[in-house]
Order: C-alpha cells, then sequence, then structure tokens
C-alpha cells in the first residue's frame, strides 16, 4: 500500500463527474473508466429508492498514486463491473470547495494551519488525510470500512467482495482471503 501524503489546491466539481486537469492541459474524465460515477448526494438519494451499499473513492487532483488508481484498478473490467452492479460508486475530491450534505449535515471547505480539504474529507478518513482513499458505507451511508492508499487492482477485487457480498458481517477479511478465489490475475 502507498500513501499519497501532501496538500494543495483543487477546484470544485459540480456534475456527475468530475475530470484532472494534465499539465498538458488534456483533461481525463471518469467515466472514461466506465464506472457510472456520481455525487455523495446522489448516491444518498439513491440508497432511498434502492438500498445499496456506496463505494467512495476519495481522490486529490495532484495525488500522483490517486491518478495511477484511476488507470489501473479503475479501469480493469472486473472492477468496472462489480462496482457498478454491487454499489452507488463517488467520485470525490477531498478538496472540493463545495459544500457536500452528508447525513442530513453539510460539510464545508476548510483551509487553515492543518488542513486544506472539504471537511468531511478528515471525517470519513477518520483523521488519516492519505490518498487515495477508500470509504465504504452501508445501505444506510454508515462507515462500514475506511482504506487509505494505493491499492492494486487484485487487492480491490477482494475488499469490494468482501464488502458487496456481506461477508465482513460473518467473518475476518483474513478468512474471507484464504476462500476467496478473485479472477483478476496479478
Amino acid at each position: 500500500m502507498v500513501f499519497c501524503l501532501s496538500s494543495s489546491a483543487a477546484g470544485n466539481s459540480t456534475t456527475n463527474v468530475d475530470t484532472i486537469q494534465a499539465k498538458n492541459n488534456s483533461t481525463k474524465t471518469y467515466a472514461d473508466a466506465g464506472i457510472n460515477w456520481m455525487t455523495l448526494e446522489q448516491a444518498q438519494e439513491a440508497q432511498k429508492k434502492n438500498p445499496k451499499k456506496i463505494f467512495m473513492n476519495i481522490y486529490a487532483s495532484w495525488c500522483r498514486w490517486c491518478k495511477l488508481e484511476d488507470s489501473l484498478a479503475f479501469k480493469n473490467s472486473e472492477i468496472v463491473n462489480y462496482i457498478n452492479s454491487n454499489f452507488y460508486p463517488v467520485k470525490f475530491n477531498a478538496e472540493t470547495r463545495s459544500t457536500v450534505t452528508y447525513k442530513g449535515k453539510q460539510y464545508n471547505f476548510i483551509k487553515d494551519e492543518n488542513y486544506f480539504v472539504n471537511e468531511l474529507t478528515p471525517f470519513l478518513l477518520n483523521g488519516k488525510m492519505s490518498y487515495p482513499g477508500a470509504v465504504i458505507l452501508d445501505e444506510s451511508a454508515n462507515v462500514v470500512s475506511v482504506r487509505n492508499g494505493y491499492t492494486e487492482s487484485g487487492y480491490l477485487e477482494l475488499v469490494l467482495n468482501y464488502y458487496g457480498s456481506n461477508s465482513y458481517k460473518q467473518m475476518k477479511l483474513e478468512d474471507f482471503d484464504d476462500e476467496f478465489i478473485g479472477k483478476i490475475q496479478e
């Protein structure tokens, strides 16, 4: 697992998909990966009609490991299909300046000596400000898992299946790993 630890300014996101402005002024749209990313507000609204877990990818536009995870794990067809089928996928810019509502509470952008982020980020990541972050919320939008740092496709497949299948309610991840036969070969 690799961590991306520093912080800098980033823009806000107001659409279903976010873009990253590259140094050569080209943009990458996350929708290109095939994952049906949505905002956290959209995912919480969708849960009211059809309860499903939420998979949140928390990133920063300057984070090299976030971009690597986007280009590898989130383009793997097994990961894309599993996330789209079993979760409401949310791509969340840790440094968004937009006000974000989570479980009825509003979270705003903060800039002080410790943080330069949306205040939802340290809340969801338990204060561990390393990116990318992966947060899994249950069908009632309660946090059930927080993982920090880059995750390779094979391990991400394991974690997604562990939570997506509700196995986390009956066994430890290590025990699930002993039984799980993934489709991704790395």
